[in-house]
């Protein structure tokens, strides 16, 4: 039920030593010109957010992409959950086991990867399952309506000229000398730029997301799986750029991402030496906000993480006919990293979720359908959905501008290289040598991944309980 904040008078949430938010503003009339309020102030009782500090005035509402929450009315109708591809296997004693099982599952040789069917000796019953016995749905519980920015401060660009970065503390010159030179390149580019710590982060996820979201995010063990979620809700939210810290920004912004550009993220490299490259690099992500690429990312992390997959359960989610070399030998960059990614992006565009990324622009309509053009250059809409079975309701419709995957080159192997080639710009550079004086925590999150165990039972969770339910995200028209 959407509400219009200028019909409920006074809110209770408070900011900068108890100014209300909306006396603070109530003189400037563009503050009513959207419908839509942050998830906080209508769908949590005010007094628990009383004392929040929210980071933002009404003033900045009209900007940003909101959203709500609407029940299904579904609800498990027994106490028995309804199981993952893991508990199937389990029962039917089928899980992959021993050395030669995963080392045929992570093998890959050039345009080949581990797949059943070459594994089939070596992984006998695994392979005689997958993608032949499929889990049972999760109720879907709840819809989440993404509703897009009102207004846009530049109405010509796609992309706010705003960027996200985040670390567990400030850096600071003192105690991060070289990694702040990195920072420092994002802070001097001449856009808006904004840092959150681990509480500004959590903060801002409660303010503007249903609790699911917050609640995967805190049961998460790694601090950069908690990362990968807080870039895409921030994107989805606010929109622009989101870098890590440890990237080095090369060109002017300006340039590199123009008004024309809704989307653009590297290719990565994971897949390359079997064909299958389906992951995109999350490091260096920009977007227009209420993007459906990472409404759909979101909705597949949440529901994943709420229901503790295991590599086992992102070997059935890539069906039918999954290369399984990357989901055994990179699985930790299924939970919410640029694999996930890569798949959630195929979600959207209707292709396989391994189909490979190309550097440069993202077809987001068979090459065919380019000649469905009227004589005045445009499509003609009814012929291409009759023809190609496609709906107004079509989330590739809602995609806005252009679509960028950037070409990821690697100089003896250090530093990456991140290029647009159509324009001959080097967007940023990663993994520079001797520039990271990042401390040593307590566990990488690539030190999860075991070689001959199933990934996703140590490590990642901070327990074993499973929602068991879904939720849906939709962006509104």
């Amino acid at each position: 039920m959407n509400k219009n904040f200028a019909a409920e008078g006074p809110l209770d949430t408070e900011k900068d030593g108890g100014t209300n938010m909306l006396d603070e503003h109530s003189h400037e009339k563009d503050a009513t010109i959207s419908n839509d309020l942050p998830f906080t102030f209508f769908d949590r009782p005010n007094n628990t957010m009383a004392n929040a500090h929210l980071d933002m005035t009404i003033h900045d509402i009209p900007f940003i992409a909101t959203v709500r929450e609407y029940s299904t009315g579904n609800k498990p109708t027994t106490d028995s959950e309804a199981p993952n591809f893991y508990d199937m296997l389990s029962t039917f004693d089928c899980l992959p086991s021993g050395e030669s099982c995963f080392k045929c599952l992570k093998s890959g040789a050039i345009g080949r990867g581990g797949s059943c069917e070459r594994c089939q000796a070596q992984c006998p019953c695994f392979c005689r399952t997958l993608c032949q016995i499929r889990p049972p749905p999760k109720p879907l519980v709840a819809i989440w309506k993404v509703t897009r920015p009102r207004v846009s401060k530049e109405p010509d660009r796609h992309i706010p000229r705003i960027i996200h970065q985040t670390w567990f503390e400030a850096i600071t010159r003192e105690k991060y000398p070289k990694m702040s030179l990195m920072t420092e390149s994002f802070r001097q580019s001449g856009w808006q730029y904004e840092f959150y710590d681990d509480d500004r982060a959590a903060q801002f996820l409660q303010t503007h997301f249903p609790p699911a979201v917050f609640e995967a995010y805190d049961t998460l063990l790694p601090g950069a799986f908690k990362a990968d979620i807080f870039r895409y809700c921030v994107l989805l939210i606010m929109g622009g750029l989101y870098a890590d810290v440890d990237v080095m920004l090369e060109s002017n912004l300006d340039k590199l991402i123009p008004p024309s550009v809704g989307f653009m993220t590297p290719e990565d490299i994971p897949g390359m030496t079997v064909g299958h490259a389906h992951c995109l690099w999350n490091g260096f992500l920009a977007a227009a906000p209420g993007h459906p690429f990472l409404a759909q990312t979101i909705q597949n992390v949440v529901n994943h993480i709420r229901n503790r997959y295991t590599s086992i359960d992102y070997d059935d989610m890539l069906c039918p006919n999954p290369v399984l070399t990357v989901s055994h030998l990179k699985d930790v960059l299924f939970t919410a990293g640029p694999c996930i990614l890569g798949a959630s992006v195929n979600d959207v565009l209707q292709l396989h979720r391994q189909t490979t990324f190309e550097p440069g622009d993202v077809k987001l309509f068979p090459k065919h359908t380019v000649s469905n053009l009227n004589g005045k250059g445009q499509q003609d809409s009814a012929l291409h959905r009759h023809s190609f079975n496609v709906t107004s309701s079509d989330p590739r419709f809602l995609i806005p501008g252009r679509s960028i995957i950037l070409k990821r080159d690697l100089i003896d192997r250090f530093p990456h290289r991140f290029i647009w080639e159509e324009r001959n710009m080097v967007a940023a550079v990663t993994n520079i040598p001797d520039y990271d004086d990042r401390p040593e925590t307590s566990i990488h999150y690539g030190e999860i991944h075991d070689d001959f165990r199933i990934y996703g039972l140590n490590g990642v969770y901070k327990d074993t309980h499973r929602a068991n339910e879904d939720i849906m995200i939709e962006i509104v028209p």
